[in-house]
């Protein structure tokens, strides 16, 4: 049976207005109520507008519910959130968690982007929330779709957890057989960028020749692995721009905002944004996925946000870039732990495989639930 959400949850504006001892909490899109998520000069401020969440009551944050921004309170008996806060309690006819899968799955994610208002950013009032359609089933029937779900979220985080545990073995081996580069404790010889790669910026216009192959803008490289999603061809992009022609042999960097990290792979020809460089490292010198496993990171990066310009939109330039020295071990060695890396590799693919097809059941769970 569909119903109306507003006639089975209730806003709760009550104030800590004796500014009672209770700890201050917010909600986040991952970890739901979180409790160290303030510092402590905001939770020492004056708390007597902050609103009190009991047990087992609802809060968001109106301007980050359609990213998941939403929780109820499991485990403390009371907290107090921003005063920006909306917070509402849920009649007995609905299931707690249950109403938190709907609020999270895609259909009231849509609804939530289509009704929110407001003119900086959407705004989720409690009086839209309150129109929200919602299938009513029995309580056993509610319990035994969380109980689905949940299990499903368990999976997911697992093998969520299984490939960090991934990138953590990759950084141990790094160490293992080369040591720590901020030290240096095993003497390998200190190269300059120039010495192991170079920057190769030969700029094309060539649209008509180009126009099939990859366009990879900064925004299709995931930051931190480097992974490349969402690109299309210079023709569907309607290229107008010069751009960097790369193979197979390059390394994608973002010079934009260097603290996201952006280190790309490429295994196919294309062409990338001038936000980028593709960097062609010296065979003889350095491996590629070896110098790409280094500019990912924190002995790259601390280098070179010391050298990046401009307050708002830091950039690294070729000579900044040019003033990056690493220990260089030799190339066998560096040709071993590539041979690694691609193994880890495999089992990562596997793993997000599962990641992906877990996630895709969720989705589609959810929508024949709440659908």
């Amino acid at each position: 049976m569909r119903v109306r959400l507003g006639d089975y949850i209730e806003e709760y504006s009550v104030r800590n207005i004796k500014q009672d001892e209770i700890p201050v909490y917010s909600v986040t899109n991952t970890q739901g109520f979180c409790g160290d998520y303030f510092s402590k000069d905001v939770a020492s401020k004056n708390k007597s507008t902050y609103k009190i969440v009991p047990h087992g009551y609802f809060a968001y944050n109106p301007s980050r519910v359609n990213v998941g921004s939403i929780d109820w309170l499991r485990e403390a008996d009371r907290v107090i959130v921003s005063p920006l806060y909306v917070v509402f309690s849920v009649s007995d006819a609905i299931d707690q968690q249950y109403l938190l899968y709907y609020l999270k799955s895609d259909i009231a994610l849509h609804l939530i982007r289509e009704r929110a208002s407001g003119s900086v950013r959407d705004n989720l009032k409690f009086s839209i929330l309150s129109e929200f359609p919602i299938i009513l089933r029995d309580k056993e029937a509610q319990l035994r779709i969380v109980k689905t779900l949940d299990l499903l979220e368990n999976l997911i985080r697992i093998n969520k957890a299984k490939l960090g545990k991934l990138d953590d073995l990759v950084k141990s081996r790094f160490v293992e057989m080369f040591g720590d580069f901020q030290d240096n404790p095993l003497g390998w010889p200190e190269l300059g960028f120039d010495e192991f790669a170079t920057i190769d910026t030969h700029m094309t216009t060539d649209y008509e020749y180009y126009a099939h192959y990859p366009h990879i803008g900064i925004d299709s490289i995931v930051s931190g692995t480097g992974e490349l999603k969402g690109y299309r061809t210079v023709a569907e992009d309607n290229v107008i721009s010069g751009k960097y022609p790369f193979t197979a042999e390059h390394i994608i960097y973002s010079k934009i905002r260097p603290n996201l990290n952006k280190v790309a792979l490429p295994d196919f020809e294309g062409v990338c944004s001038a936000d980028a460089y593709p960097i062609l490292p010296k065979k003889e010198v350095c491996n590629r996925v070896f110098l790409a496993h280094v500019m990912r990171s924190d002995f790259f990066l601390n280098q070179i946000l010391g050298f990046s310009t401009r307050s708002n939109m830091p950039k690294v330039n070729k000579s900044q870039l040019a003033h990056f020295r690493t220990p260089m071990p030799p190339l066998g060695m560096q040709l071993a732990f590539a041979d690694f890396i691609s193994q880890v590799d495999k089992s990562r693919s596997a793993v997000q495989k599962s990641v992906e097809r877990l996630e895709l059941l969720r989705s589609s769970l959810m929508q024949e639930y709440f659908g």
